[in-house]
């Protein structure tokens, strides 16, 4: 069944060269093209879009310009309740470092990870903290993501104006929020309930690694007692933290795509609020696993399609939305290189030795 070592050679370079790096960049590649050369254009003029973002006038830009920057720094608030300790400057510079990575870089979430990982130990937190930090933001985060959906549902219902396909997408984010949720509680509060969840999850990561012949996973339940041993504290102490910074930095990122689609568009975007949160959760959570950098082009497809089915004009819907994405995409990238560059020469980095205080 294994075939000869010739075989085995044969299909381990092939598997390679189908999930290596050049076949990661092709597909990035090959994305993007296809959404903003063959799918926007079907859907908007990008004329007719650059025409409406040029007639934005000075207050509207001041007005956007303002909301972009409070979005720029909204999330590193999370990190903060996430890591004790950890303050302001030094919450800003890792997230934006990390968030130009992502947005840059194939499979750049991992990347992001790692830069936000490496930058802390520079600042003097343990690698214990850290490990920590990063399982929480990214639970609280998707949590959020995932209760968005629901939340715009409740609230197109109480104005009666429900699509079908959106009520059918925040009940799948619903019931992806209950069991997560769900999951959380039994990681933090159960000893059995969490190794018996933890060993059935390592049950099924091995049988999917054996499918794709790689080596399948151990340790899980080790390394959740580990986790719960260490979360157990924060998460009673800090979840109203947690929360509330999740949630305003979402809210935050939503505020700056209605006032994108406010100014850009016009009486062209007139739809009610409830309509473009709904738009937006529904994006949230299609992008929640990144196809490409930043979900460069999935994103933007997303909010165009689903905006212009709300009823904004395909040229105001375009021209928000390019607007927004430059802002929230490409806008971090080079304050991210510029926070890199000065953590590269030390700024925020403590010695090996200093006390525990340094690192604040």
């Amino acid at each position: 069944m294994s075939g000869t070592p010739r075989d085995r050679r044969r299909r381990s370079a092939l598997r390679r060269a189908l999930t290596g790096r050049a076949a990661r960049t092709t597909l990035t590649v090959v994305v993007i093209v296809a959404i903003f050369a063959g799918a926007l254009p079907q859907i908007s003029d990008y004329a007719a879009a650059w025409d409406l973002v040029r007639r934005v006038d000075g207050a509207e830009i001041a007005l956007v310009a303002a909301v972009a920057l409070v979005n720029l720094f909204s999330y590193a608030p999370l990190w903060m309740a996430a890591l004790p300790g950890l303050g302001l400057g030094r919450a800003v510079m890792s997230d934006q470092a990390s968030t130009a990575v992502s947005n840059t870089v194939p499979v750049g979430f991992a990347f992001g990870v790692g830069t936000n990982v490496a930058m802390y130990h520079s600042f003097g937190f343990p690698a214990a903290d850290i490990t920590r930090a990063v399982a929480l933001t990214g639970v609280w985060n998707n949590l959020v993501k995932l209760a968005m959906p629901a939340l715009a549902l409740a609230g197109l219902g109480l104005v009666g104006d429900v699509d079908v396909r959106l009520g059918l997408t925040a009940l799948l984010g619903s019931a992806l929020l209950l069991a997560g949720a769900a999951a959380l509680v039994v990681l933090v509060t159960h000893d059995r309930a969490a190794a018996t969840l933890a060993a059935a999850a390592e049950r099924l990561a091995g049988r999917v690694a054996r499918l794709v012949r790689r080596r399948p996973p151990s340790g899980w339940v080790g390394r959740t007692e580990r986790f719960r041993a260490d979360s157990r504290d924060l998460v009673r102490a800090r979840w109203p933290q947690l929360t509330a910074a999740a949630v305003a930095s979402h809210a935050t990122l939503f505020l700056l795509l209605l006032t994108c689609l406010r100014t850009v568009g016009g009486t062209a975007a007139d739809v009610p609020w409830l309509v473009v949160l709904a738009v937006f959760s529904v994006t949230r959570l299609v992008t929640i696993v990144p196809i490409t950098p930043g979900a460069l082009g999935v994103a933007e497809l997303s909010y165009v399609a689903g905006l212009t089915a709300a009823g904004v004009t395909a040229p105001a819907a375009a021209g928000a939305v390019l607007l927004f994405r430059f802002l929230t995409w490409f806008l971090p990238v080079p304050v991210g290189a510029v926070t890199w560059l000065l953590w590269r020469r030390g700024v925020g980095r403590v010695p090996d030795s200093a006390p525990q205080e340094a690192r604040r």
